[in-house]
């Protein structure tokens, strides 16, 4: 797994769901996985509603409290995102475009 290297010795994984935020941070050795952390935090009603987060400052606060509690030190986080909240597209761009100009194609065909 990529994710874990020598410079990052733990993975903090987030899933944020219509009630709660759960945690879970693993560290690797060798080629065995230890459970560092874990824990579920409530979100206030209606926080998160089909996938979309309506109360930003709720949702935060909940991860506040919830990484406190697990008081982890890690600064890579996995986070999933719902099949539903992303698109997928292929753009083709000439290969002699500078960064400035990719970047531009890119916020072009995004806004589409």
């Amino acid at each position: 797994m990529a994710w874990f290297s020598k410079k990052s010795p733990t993975l903090l994984g987030l899933d944020i769901s219509s009630t709660c935020v759960k945690l879970l941070e693993l560290s690797r050795n060798g080629e065995r996985y230890r459970v560092e952390a874990y824990g579920v935090e409530p979100l206030p009603p209606n926080a998160v509603v089909e996938k979309n987060i309506n109360d930003v400052e709720g949702v935060g606060h909940a991860i506040k409290r919830l990484l406190a509690r697990a008081k982890s030190s890690s600064k890579q986080t996995a986070v999933a995102v719902a099949g539903s909240a992303f698109i997928t597209k292929t753009i083709e761009m000439d290969a002699s475009l500078s960064d400035d100009e990719m970047e531009t194609q890119i916020t072009v065909e995004a806004d589409q």
